[in-house]
Order: structure tokens, then C-alpha cells, then sequence
């Protein structure tokens, strides 16, 4: 195969991809692309400032936390997507769905890991560890609240995305199937 058919192929890989977004799993699919950016609006999962209500980052600005789970959300879509050729072989299926559940129950871990950092971050690095605004010791509370948020949009997304390529491959086989039956 040379190479402009093989953009060709990806390319029509990816449309169709898209079209089916439109579908259900598709769209928690793509929802979850953007929990990151919709975290600044609903304000579910505290990702606040300091000096904001509830808010404990000092080093580390929420706008950057988001920035980063984003970017890291959107390379795990397209890592998902390049790997579309497994969910092409039916027998894999089983194990793709163990591994949707698996990302999805590590996903909600690491978004509990993250709220009793966040906790105890906010109880104990002011008075009791003596940490002031701007120490940069703070950085040691911040980086695994960064580390356990990203890790909870972008598993969160994978657990999506491994069930939207599941649904869409599969229905996309049963039609080919159906198209050679009938020609």
C-alpha cells in the first residue's frame, strides 16, 4: 500500500469516526474530551486558587491543571483512535471492554486520590507545616493533585473512547458482513 492510500484510508477511518460521534457512545466519548474544560464551569471537582473559597493551589494555577489534562486527554483520543486496528478483530473485543472498565475504575481511584490530598493539602500546609503563600514546598501537594486530576480526565476519556470504538467497530463489521452477504 503506498502512501497516499494509506492517508486516504486513515482519513476515511477518521470521518467516519467522527460521523459516528454522533451516536451515544460517541458522545459520552466526546463529552469526556472536554470534563477538563467543563470542571471550570460546574466547579464539581475543587480546583480553586488560594485565597479562593475552598481554593489551595499557590504555585500551580487551576487554568494550567486544565490546560495540561486537556492536552493530555486529547493525545490519549488520538493514541485510542491510531490503535483502531485491534478493535477490528472480534475476539480482542472482551479484552478491550476489560480494559474500558479497568481505566474507568483507576479513573474514579485517582479522582479519590485527589480530593484527600486536596484535603489534607488544605487543612495542614498552612498552620501545621508552616507552609506559607508562595513556599515553593507547596509544589509537593501540587504535583500529585496535577498528577491525580490529569490521570482522572484522561482514564476517564479512555474508558469512554475503548467503549465508543467497541460500539462503533462492531456495528461497523456487522455492516460489511452484511454488504458482502448481499453482494
Amino acid at each position: 500500500m503506498n502512501y497516499p492510500e494509506s492517508k486516504k484510508d486513515y482519513l476515511e477511518e477518521l470521518k467516519e469516526f467522527l460521523a459516528f460521534l454522533k451516536n451515544l457512545w460517541g458522545i459520552l466519548a466526546g463529552i469526556s474530551v472536554f470534563f477538563p474544560f467543563s470542571n471550570i464551569f460546574l466547579n464539581a471537582i475543587p480546583l480553586r486558587a488560594y485565597g479562593t473559597d475552598n481554593g489551595v493551589f499557590d504555585q500551580l494555577t487551576p487554568y494550567l491543571i486544565t490546560t495540561i489534562a486537556t492536552v493530555v486527554t486529547l493525545f490519549v483520543v488520538l493514541v485510542t483512535f491510531a490503535g483502531r486496528s485491534q478493535f477490528q478483530n472480534p475476539r480482542k473485543r472482551r479484552a478491550i471492554l476489560r480494559k474500558a472498565c479497568l481505566s474507568f475504575g483507576i479513573g474514579i481511584l485517582s479522582l479519590l486520590t485527589y480530593l484527600v490530598i486536596h484535603q489534607a493539602y488544605r487543612e495542614y500546609a498552612w498552620e501545621p507545616w508552616g507552609w506559607g503563600s508562595g513556599d515553593p514546598r507547596k509544589l509537593f501537594a501540587e504535583i500529585p493533585l496535577l498528577i491525580t486530576c490529569v490521570i482522572f480526565f484522561s482514564l476517564l476519556t479512555r474508558a469512554f473512547m475503548l467503549l465508543g470504538m467497541i460500539e462503533f467497530f462492531g456495528k461497523r463489521d456487522a455492516r460489511e458482513r452484511s454488504s458482502q452477504r448481499s453482494a
